[in-house]
């Protein structure tokens, strides 16, 4: 190799425990993310599993190399339970492909999911992983010596070839059947399996770089993005197209919003005075909410309570553009602080009408930014960011209001105690006509009993 070859593999060499660290969090990110926006189908489940082993793989190799050499307790245990996961992991990361690329053959109506040499794959899973477990207690693959290094033992060259086998079956059904395959996943599905295969030989010849877990745990985050703008889908018959479109667009909303109300929630994890303040003042206009609806002659609509129950733990997302010295600081802002944290609301709507700009929902859109700008507005037109007046808040910021003002009152802060409920209560009711809708206030009263319970329970 030349001087420059070397210089950069020395460079990769010195960082791959970084890269690990970095690799596996995505891959559990990636795990979580999933988790949330639902597994209903064997292939996402096959895929759930291999993100989840990759990120325990790289994890589990990045301990190995920390705790070897650890002569300690924790690093005796820690060096053979990593170790253990390490050549484990490997193998379910290559039955869940297996599992996944089945369901692609069965998908695609044109291949076989039953192929032989799917059951050949079966066969060496099972051999692979029989004989970690045995290693385990025989040392056939690896040893420790007394100061707990690591060595190679005469088995070790058996747990190299059982993978390298598999990936080579499935190289020859990528390659054989490349063409039936969808076609945003063919070259994907290829690279799969061929990078790691180059990477064993690497790491066979150049010893100390840890390039096949890389590459596994990158060709898995790869696989996720490109499973995600697989499009094979909109193939299906033309009879199951329409309820195809609206499953899919169910997904692109639930994603949407879990990705927003995870930014939401990211924003209160820097907020040390507002735990818990996004999921109680949800409940709190999920409460006012079903009072109003039991009064016919509103006629909410079932489509906009919902769309406000999906909106109103987003209100506060624009704390996300408050620097920390400000959102974080305990105790009460000075002047020109609290002009600085007045911001959120205008910052909020801004960031709710750029991600939400494509939304399939433009309702969706308009209430949550709605809610995002407003919640901070008076009745009387004293409030801020716009300084709007009686009707021009939009209602729904205005039921955001006594929920949001309801929840700082009850609730504990760093700069304050929680208030008793009758505390409250009085200065939501002097606070109709001036700060809230006047006409709220019989629905805020029929609510009462019911937030009370709540925030008995939650506080």
């Amino acid at each position: 190799m030349n001087g420059g070859m070397l210089e950069f593999l020395e460079v990769i060499k010195a960082h791959q425990l970084n890269y690990m660290l970095s690799l596996s969090s995505m891959c559990f990110i990636i795990f979580v993310f999933m988790l949330l926006t639902g597994i209903n189908t064997t292939k996402r489940k096959a895929l759930l599993v291999l993100e989840l082993s990759a990120a325990i793989l790289l994890f589990a190799d990045r301990s190995a190399y920390l705790f070897e050499g650890d002569p300690s307790k924790t690093g005796f245990y820690m060096a053979r339970i990593s170790n253990f996961l390490l050549f484990i992991m490997n193998f379910f990361i290559l039955g869940s492909y297996s599992t996944y690329l089945r369901e692609v053959f069965s998908e695609t109506k044109k291949l076989n999911p039953k192929h032989i040499r799917f059951k050949i794959i079966d066969f060496l899973l099972l051999i692979g992983v029989s004989l970690v477990i045995i290693s385990q207690f025989t040392n056939f693959y690896y040893y420790f010596d007394d100061s707990n290094t690591y060595y190679r033992n005469d088995g070790f060259i058996i747990a190299f070839i059982i993978p390298v086998l598999i990936l080579f079956i499935f190289i020859s059904l990528n390659i054989q059947f490349y063409r039936q395959m969808p076609k945003g996943m063919r070259l994907l599905l290829l690279l799969f399996t061929l990078n790691p295969l180059i990477s064993a030989f690497f790491q066979l010849i150049v010893y100390g770089y840890d390039a096949i877990n890389l590459t596994i745990a990158a060709m898995a985050i790869l696989l996720f993005i490109f499973d995600l703008l697989d499009v094979s889908k909109l193939e299906k018959n033309n009879k199951n197209l329409q309820d195809e479109v609206e499953t899919k667009n169910e997904k692109i909303i639930n994603m949407q919003e879990n990705l927003i109300t995870s930014l939401a929630v990211l924003v209160e994890s820097r907020d040390n005075s507002t735990g818990g303040h996004i999921l109680r003042t949800r409940e709190g206009v999920r409460i006012l909410v079903e009072e109003m609806k039991k009064d016919k002659q509103l006629n909410f609509s079932e489509d906009y309570c919902k769309l406000l129950l999906r909106a109103a733990p987003m209100h506060d997302i624009g704390k996300i553009a408050v620097e920390d010295a400000i959102l974080c600081k305990k105790g009460r802002f000075t002047p020109e602080e609290y002009e600085v944290m007045k911001t959120h609301a205008e910052k909020g709507a801004d960031i709710l009408h750029d991600i939400l700009s494509n939304t399939i929902e433009p309702d969706f859109q308009t209430v949550a930014v709605n809610m995002a700008h407003y919640h901070h507005e008076r009745w009387d037109g004293s409030g801020y960011p716009k300084g709007l007046k009686g009707e021009e808040i939009p209602l729904e910021a205005r039921i955001m209001a006594i929920a949001d003002v309801y929840d700082a009152l009850v609730s504990k802060r760093v700069y304050k105690e929680s208030m008793s409920f009758e505390e409250a209560d009085k200065i939501i009711m002097e606070g109709m006509g001036s700060q809230f809708d006047k006409s709220l206030e019989k629905y805020y009263i029929a609510a009462r009993p019911r937030l009370e319970e709540y925030y008995s329970q939650h506080q």
